[in-house]
C-alpha cells in the first residue's frame, strides 16, 4: 500500500471502480479525493465519448478525471506539484501504467503540443488563474472545440461564468446535481483574443529594494499579504545563517529579503505551485541574478538531506484547493524539523487563531512567540538533541 492510500476510498463511474486517495493523506475520512463535481462532469461527457478523439484535462485535483479516460492517452494540465503525485499514486493502486503527459505550465501545453477536440476540467479556486486559462485556450483551441468545466456551487461566481462567455462565446449553464454545477461552452472563432496572455502585476517592496512578479494562481499576487510584511519587519531577530529554505515560498519574497541582508546565504525555495516556482525563479533573476540558489516544486522539504539546512522560514499555507486544514502546515513543520541541523531554527509567521505553536511544541520541544500582533504572530523552534 503507498505513501498515501491508508484511507483510500472507492470511486464507482462507467461502470468500472477506482480506488482513489488524496494527496498528502488526510486524517479525516470525510475529505474524499472526488467529489460531485467530477462525477457530474464525467457523466455528462459520457454520451460524447464516442466523438472524442483527443481530450485534454485541466486542474485534476486528485486523479478522479483522469483515470476514467486514461484509455484516451490525455493530456493533462495542472498547477499541483500534490495533484501531479496523487495522480500517479493513484494509477499505481489501480495497476495503470502512469504513461500519461502532464504539463506544468500553460505555455509549454499550448506550444508542444496541437489542440484536442476536447476540454474538460475543474475551475480553478482563482478567478486570476481562471482567465489565463481560458485566454491560452482561445489561443490553443480551433473553433468549436468543446470545453466542458465543473464546480461547487459554493465555490462558483457570475463573475466567472461571465470570464468563460467573454473568451468562448455563449455558454451553457447547466442545471446543479447535489450542488455541483457543469459550464459548456465551443470556442467561438470570431472570439480570438489578441491581447498578452498574462498580465505581469509588480510589487515593489521598498525597504528590501524589491520588485516582484507573480503569475496567475500565486497567492496574494496583487500586493503583498500582511502576513508576510509583518514578518519581514521583524526580519532583522533572524540569524546569521549559510543553508536556508523558504518553505512555501509564494513568488520568493522571504527568501530574497533575506537574501538582501545575509547575500553569502544558500536559499532553497520550494512550493507546490509550479506557477509560483517560476515567479521565484523570475525574481530572482531580476532582483538577485548572482544568488546561491536551488528553486523547485515538491511536497514540503521532501527533496532536502536530512540535517542539512540552519534555517527555515516559512508562512505557511492552512488550505488545498478549497479544503481548509491545518495538515499542510504541520507536514511542513515536520519536514523543517528533519531537515535542520541541532540548533538549526524554523521561523513561521501565522495567524493567531491557527494555535501553531501547540504543534511546534511538541514537536521541538518549545516555542517562543518572537513577535506578535491583533491578528498574526511570528513563532521561532530550535531543534535540539532531545
Amino acid at each position: 500500500m503507498s505513501e498515501t492510500q491508508t484511507q483510500a476510498e472507492t470511486f464507482v463511474v462507467f461502470e468500472k471502480r477506482y480506488t482513489l486517495a488524496r494527496y498528502p493523506q488526510k486524517h479525516r475520512r470525510e475529505l474524499r479525493a472526488w467529489d460531485t463535481a467530477d462525477l457530474y462532469l464525467l457523466n455528462t461527457l459520457s454520451p460524447l465519448l464516442p466523438t472524442i478523439e483527443t481530450i485534454c484535462i485541466l486542474n485534476d485535483n486528485f486523479g478522479a478525471l483522469t483515470l476514467p479516460l486514461a484509455e484516451l492517452n490525455p493530456l493533462c494540465y495542472g498547477d499541483s506539484w500534490m495533484s501531479r503525485r496523487a495522480l500517479e499514486l493513484n494509477s499505481q493502486v489501480n495497476n495503470m501504467p502512469f504513461n500519461i503527459k502532464f504539463e506544468e505550465s500553460l505555455a509549454t501545453l499550448t506550444t508542444r503540443h496541437p489542440p484536442p477536440n476536447c476540454v474538460i476540467g475543474r475551475i480553478p479556486k482563482s478567478s486570476s488563474q481562471l482567465e489565463y486559462l481560458l485566454k491560452c485556450l482561445n489561443h490553443w483551441l480551433e473553433p468549436n472545440t468543446l470545453l466542458m468545466l465543473a464546480g461547487m456551487d459554493k465555490h462558483l461566481s457570475r463573475g466567472q461564468y461571465q470570464l468563460l462567455e467573454r473568451y468562448f462565446g455563449p455558454s451553457k449553464y447547466l442545471p446543479g446535481v447535489r450542488k455541483a454545477r457543469v459550464w459548456q461552452a465551443r470556442c467561438d472563432p470570431n472570439l480570438r483574443v489578441n491581447q498578452s496572455l498574462t498580465s505581469h502585476l509588480e510589487i515593489t517592496i521598498p525597504e528590501y529594494d524589491l520588485t516582484m512578479t507573480a503569475l496567475p494562481n500565486v497567492f496574494s499576487r496583487e500586493s503583498l499579504d500582511i502576513g508576510s510584511r509583518f514578518f519581514l519587519h521583524h526580519f532583522d531577530r533572524l540569524p546569521m545563517s549559510d543553508k536556508v529554505a523558504d518553505l512555501a515560498c509564494g513568488y520568493g519574497v522571504l527568501g530574497l529579503a533575506y537574501l538582501r541582508s545575509h547575500p553569502q546565504a544558500h536559499l532553497i525555495f520550494c512550493d507546490e505551485s509550479f506557477q509560483a516556482v517560476m515567479s521565484t525563479r523570475i525574481n530572482q533573476e531580476k532582483n538577485i541574478p548572482n544568488a546561491k540558489s536551488s528553486i523547485y516544486a515538491d511536497d514540503g522539504l521532501k527533496q532536502v538531506e536530512e540535517g542539512s539546512l540552519d534555517l527555515v522560514i516559512c508562512n505557511p499555507p492552512f488550505h488545498q484547493q478549497h479544503t481548509i486544514s491545518a495538515d499542510l502546515a504541520h507536514s511542513m513543520f515536520q519536514d523543517a524539523y528533519r531537515s535542520l541541523k541541532l540548533g538549526g531554527e524554523l521561523w513561521i509567521v501565522a495567524n493567531r487563531h491557527l494555535g501553531y505553536h501547540i504543534h511546534l511544541k511538541r514537536l521541538f520541544g518549545h516555542c517562543s512567540v518572537e513577535a506578535s500582533d491583533k491578528k498574526f504572530v511570528i513563532l521561532r523552534s530550535i531543534k535540539s538533541s532531545r
